[in-house]
C-alpha cells in the first residue's frame, strides 16, 4: 500500500515536470546489451540524467554519483525499452463514441484510471513506446491529447506514436466494385485529390505516421502514399484490394511501396496462387525486399484468431496478468462482442485454410527475417486474447520461433520500430547521448528471450519506474477499474 501511495504521489506531481528535467540517475555494475551490435559490455556504470544517457563507463570500485540516485545494476541486464508497432488503444474517449448505447454514458472512474492502467500494462512488459494505429475520431483527438500527457509528463507511460487511419468506402473496391464511386471526401477518399488532402490535414494535425487501409482504388492510395512520403510522415498499413477495374495490382502496390506494411497476412492476401506455396513465399519475400519496405508479422495476433477458431473461445492471457483483464474488456471478448467467435466469422468461404494460414505467415516471416527485411514487433491489441503491454512479449516469442536470435529479437522490438516511427530522434541503442527510454532486466534476454519479460523497472525518458511500483499503482487501478463491472452487467440486463 506504501509503494502504492508513493507512486501515486510520484505521478501526480508530474506536471510539474518534463522529460528536460527528470530524475539523474546512475546504474551500478550493470551488463549492458547496446543491441545495435553483436557486443555486451559486462560492469558498467550508466548515469541517465536530463532524459538521456549521459555517460556509459567502466564500472568504479567506488560509484561516481556526484547528485545522483544509485541503482544497484549488478546481476542485472540493460536493454533499449521495447516498442509495440501495432496497438489499438482504447481511450475513454473511443469507448464512449462506439456504437452501444450501453458505452454511451459508462462512468469510467475518476483520474483517468482507465488510461492510466493502459498505459502502466506498456510498461510493466518493458514497453517503452507504442505506435497507435487509427480509431475513430474522438479516440484519435484523445489519442493525440493523451501521447502529448505523456511527453510532457503528465502521466506516466510509453512514448505514443498516433497514427491517422485513411480508408476509401468498402464497396468502392470490395463489396460492389467497378460501380460508380461515391461522392468522395477526405474522410472517405475515391479521389487522389482528397486522398492527399486527408495527408496534409493529418499532417497538420499532428500525426507522427499514416496508415493507409485496404478499401482505396489505385490512385488514391498512390496519392496517400506519395504526399505522406513528400511531407516525410511513415505508413504503415494494409495492401490495397485487388481483381477490380480500378483496383491496385501487384506490382503496382510495390512500386508505389509503404514504408512498413502491418502484417505478415496482409502479404499472403497477394499470394498468386491458391495454396500458399513455396514459390508464393519467394515472390513475395522478393518484391517486399525490391520494395525495401519494412513488415510487421504480428504472428501472435493470427495465432490468437486461430486458437479462437479451434477452441471456440479467447484465449488466457499469460500468468500474472489475469486481473488488468478489465470488466470491459473481459465483456469485447465474449460473444456476442467478439467477432471471432460467431458463426458469421466461422462461415467465410476459405475459413477452413486459416490455421495453414498462420503456417505460411511464419514461413513467409523467416524468408524475409533471411533477406535482412526490417522486422518490428507488432500485436494488435486489444484483439482478444491480447492483452496491452503482455502481447508484446508474447510476440517476441513468436520471433523467437521462427529462428530469430534474442538478440536479433531485441532489435525488432525496439532499434527497428524507432527508426520507423522516430527515425530523426536516434537509433534508440543503449548509446551515450540516446534518449532514456530503457529496461533492467533480472537476467539476460541473449541466453533466454523469456528473460526479456524479467524485468525489474524501466526508464521512459529518463523517469525511473522499478516494477514493484509499477504493479503496486496498478493494483489500484485494477481494482478501481473492475467497479465498471456491476455498471455493464447492470446495463446489459436491461438491454
Amino acid at each position: 500500500m506504501l509503494a502504492t501511495v508513493f507512486l501515486t504521489t510520484v505521478l501526480a506531481a508530474a506536471p510539474a515536470r518534463s522529460p528536460a528535467t527528470a530524475d539523474d540517475w546512475l546504474i551500478t555494475g550493470v551488463t549492458v546489451i547496446p543491441t545495435d551490435t553483436e557486443e555486451v559490455w559486462p560492469q558498467r556504470d550508466v548515469r541517465i540524467r536530463d532524459g538521456r544517457i549521459a555517460s556509459i563507463e567502466a564500472a568504479a570500485p567506488k560509484p561516481r554519483a556526484r547528485g545522483a540516485t544509485i541503482i544497484d545494476g549488478r546481476g542485472k541486464f540493460l536493454v533499449p525499452g521495447f516498442v509495440d508497432a501495432h496497438v489499438h488503444i482504447a481511450t475513454e474517449a473511443a469507448i464512449h463514441a462506439r456504437r452501444d448505447p450501453v458505452l454511451a454514458t459508462l462512468p469510467f472512474p475518476e483520474d483517468r484510471s482507465y488510461e492510466r492502467q493502459i498505459l502502466l500494462s506498456f510498461l510493466k512488459a518493458g514497453v517503452t513506446g507504442a505506435a497507435n494505429l487509427g480509431g475513430n475520431a474522438a479516440g484519435d483527438a484523445a489519442l493525440l491529447q493523451l501521447r502529448d500527457d505523456v511527453a510532457a509528463g503528465r502521466l506516466a507511460g510509453p512514448q505514443l506514436f498516433v497514427g491517422k487511419r485513411i480508408d476509401g468506402p468498402r464497396d468502392h473496391v470490395a463489396d460492389a466494385p467497378d460501380t460508380p464511386a461515391p461522392a468522395s471526401t477526405p474522410e472517405a477518399p475515391t479521389t487522389p485529390a482528397d486522398g492527399a488532402a486527408a495527408v496534409r490535414e493529418a499532417a497538420r494535425r499532428g500525426y507522427d505516421f499514416i496508415k493507409p487501409y485496404q478499401f482505396l482504388d489505385r490512385e488514391t492510395y498512390r496519392a496517400i502514399v506519395d504526399t505522406a512520403q513528400a511531407l516525410r510522415l511513415p505508413t504503415t498499413g494494409h495492401l490495397p484490394e485487388l481483381d477490380c477495374a480500378i483496383c491496385a495490382d501487384r506490382a503496382f502496390v510495390f512500386a508505389h511501396p509503404m514504408t512498413n506494411i502491418a502484417h505478415a497476412e496482409e502479404l499472403a492476401r497477394y499470394a498468386q496462387t491458391s495454396d500458399l506455396s513455396a514459390a508464393d513465399v519467394d515472390a513475395l519475400t522478393e518484391a517486399v525486399v525490391r520494395a525495401r519496405s519494412g513488415v510487421t508479422p504480428t504472428l501472435i495476433t493470427l495465432k490468437t484468431i486461430v486458437l479462437q477458431y479451434r477452441e471456440h473461445q479467447a484465449p488466457a492471457v499469460p500468468a500474472g496478468w489475469e486481473t488488468l483483464v478489465d470488466p470491459l474488456t473481459q465483456r469485447d471478448w465474449q460473444p456476442p462482442r467478439n467477432r471471432y467467435l460467431s458463426a458469421e466469422f466461422r462461415a467465410q468461404p476459405g475459413m477452413e485454410r486459416l490455421p495453414a494460414a498462420y503456417d505460411f505467415a511464419r514461413v513467409l516471416t523467416r524468408a524475409l527475417w533471411k533477406r535482412a527485411v526490417p522486422l518490428t514487433t507488432g500485436t494488435d491489441a486489444l484483439m482478444p486474447g491480447l492483452l496491452y503491454g503482455a502481447s508484446l512479449q508474447q510476440e517476441m516469442r513468436e520471433l523467437h520461433a521462427i529462428g530469430m536470435s534474442p538478440l536479433e529479437v531485441l532489435r525488432a522490438a525496439s532499434l527497428n520500430a524507432r527508426r520507423l516511427f522516430a527515425a530523426s530522434a536516434g537509433s534508440g541503442a543503449v548509446r551515450r547521448g540516446q534518449r532514456a527510454d530503457l529496461v533492467l532486466l533480472d537476467a539476460d534476454p541473449l541466453a533466454d528471450i523469456d528473460n526479456a519479460a524479467r524485468i525489474a523497472g524501466v526508464f521512459v525518458a529518463g523517469r525511473w519506474l522499478p516494477i514493484t511500483r509499477i504493479d503496486a499503482e496498478l493494483a489500484d487501478l485494477a481494482a478501481r477499474n473492475a467497479t465498471l463491472e456491476s455498471v455493464l452487467r447492470a446495463a446489459d440486463a436491461v438491454r
